[in-house]
């Protein structure tokens, strides 16, 4: 099942692609036109499909480490390229530091075959560049890079100010989706109880699913900090690979299945083999 804030960012990029394609660097050489969901769906389920002029970008958000990422996206990029008979150009668009893995690479190389695709690490993105940026991409900036002397934390509610004031002014009628957004990706770095004292002002902006968004995040953040917990008790310090493999669990059930197998297994490497 995906997250809700692959569905906030997903309808964010529809919305306004000319924001996103100008902030990763794509010449709006004509109206950018959304591909079909069924197109979508064939081609494995990836993000986004736009379509400018004569080329095809594929935008894939991603939130967790994921060590098949670059074989990923050459599934996708061949299989869009099939359906839609253009050329196509992806671009990875990585929310938070924990997705950027030691070994993380931007291409595939194997035999004649090259591939190479675009990287783009949103925590390296100033801030106030985001903000200022395309009212779609606005609620990005709050995994941007903070203001120079200021923790994401502190710089939190005046950029939530910053957005929701541009989302009123700008939006129109999609007012909702961007403050629903910016709301979803705050509960990325930040507790659940200060991100809706942050947002207390505008919940009715904000899609009711999110809420429960955010208090599963807090869940699963708690199961994974009790599982590294025991488990070094009981095994010693994971490895960073071992320790990426768990942080990149997002599925509370499967958590759960974990907990219950610690008492079970004698090692790291048996416990995340456990579905």
């Amino acid at each position: 099942m995906p997250k809700q804030f692959d569905a906030a960012l997903k309808d964010l990029i529809c919305s306004h692609p000319v924001d996103w394609l100008t902030q990763l660097g794509v010449p709006i050489t004509a109206p950018p036109e959304v591909i079909s969901a069924d197109l979508s769906a064939v081609t494995a389920a990836a993000d986004t499909l736009l379509r400018v002029g004569k080329l095809v970008v594929h935008i894939d958000v991603e939130s967790g480490p994921d060590e098949s990422l670059a074989e990923r996206m050459l599934l996708y990029n061949v299989l869009a390229r099939h359906h839609t008979k253009l050329p196509v150009r992806t671009i990875a668009v990585l929310l938070r530091s924990n997705a950027q893995r030691a070994n993380l690479t931007d291409e595939v190389n194997s035999e004649r075959l090259s591939f190479k695709f675009q990287i783009v690490r949103v925590w390296e993105l100033p801030a106030d560049d985001l903000l200022k940026a395309g009212i779609g991409l606005t609620p990005l900036a709050l995994l941007g890079k903070p203001p120079k002397g200021q923790s994401r934390q502190e710089a939190l509610p005046q950029q939530v100010e910053r957005i929701v004031d541009r989302a009123r002014a700008e939006a129109g009628p999609r007012a909702g989706e961007v403050v629903t957004a910016a709301f979803i990706l705050a509960g990325m770095h930040t507790a659940p109880d200060i991100v809706r004292t942050i947002f207390q002002g505008v919940t009715a902006m904000i899609e009711s699913s999110a809420f429960q968004v955010i208090e599963d995040w807090a869940k699963e953040r708690h199961m994974r900090e009790i599982l590294l917990k025991q488990g070094t008790i009981k095994f010693g310090a994971p490895t960073e690979d071992q320790a990426a493999k768990l942080a990149a669990i997002d599925n509370l059930p499967r958590l759960d299945r974990l907990a219950e197998r610690l008492i079970k297994v004698d090692s790291w490497e048996a416990l995340l083999r456990g579905r």
